[in-house]
């Protein structure tokens, strides 16, 4: 069994980018997301601020920057946990 996720993110200004971690977000006991969803979350951060980065460094205006992370969950060994299996990054 496994599970896909998907966590977008759109700049809004400069380092600030607002996170939408989709329709129906899986509540952990009832308050935000789960781990892996907040795993993949930081993964397009990290990705997203370091192009920001760069571009910044050789004089472009980096604006509109849009990250796309999806990852995949199976279940690891023993059963009960879940493994974060591996992510796809796409940067518009």
């Amino acid at each position: 069994m496994s599970d896909n996720i998907e966590i977008r993110r759109k700049q809004e200004k400069d380092y600030r980018f607002a996170i939408d971690f989709g329709a129906g977000v899986p509540m952990v006991y009832g308050v935000g997301p789960t781990p892996v969803q907040l795993l993949a979350a930081v993964v397009g951060n990290c990705l997203s601020d370091s192009l920001y980065f760069a571009l910044q460094k050789f004089k472009q205006d980096p604006q509109g920057i849009e990250t796309v992370v999806k990852a995949s969950v199976g279940q690891g060994i023993p059963i009960a946990v879940a493994a974060f299996d591996g992510a796809g990054v796409k940067v518009k």
